[in-house]
């Protein structure tokens, strides 16, 4: 995804209290920019209105989230893990 190979994000949206459609379009686009690039976009941290609004738009059926920074990291961390382990297995 970059120069460096990183391929994933997560995004900590605890101090986002509010969000709108262009706000769900960009969500859209990171997750969309980490899926190609075999990667993973996490959102943790969400507040009750842009969990509802996420929710009502049907996008918690697409985006991963998490409650806290600290289980993104180690769904992050498995995910590489079972990547590392299907190519092995190839």
């Amino acid at each position: 995804m970059n120069a460096e190979g990183q391929r994933n994000i997560i995004l900590d949206l605890c101090q986002v209290k509010f969000a709108d459609s262009s706000g769900l379009s960009s969500l859209l686009v990171g997750h969309r920019l980490c899926k190609n690039a075999e990667g993973v976009f996490i959102l943790s941290g969400l507040s009750e209105a842009v969990a509802r609004l996420i929710t009502i738009s049907q996008l918690d059926s697409v985006l991963t989230i998490v409650p806290s920074v600290e289980e993104a990291v180690d769904l992050v961390f498995m995910e590489e893990i079972e990547k590392e382990l299907k190519k092995e297995a190839k």
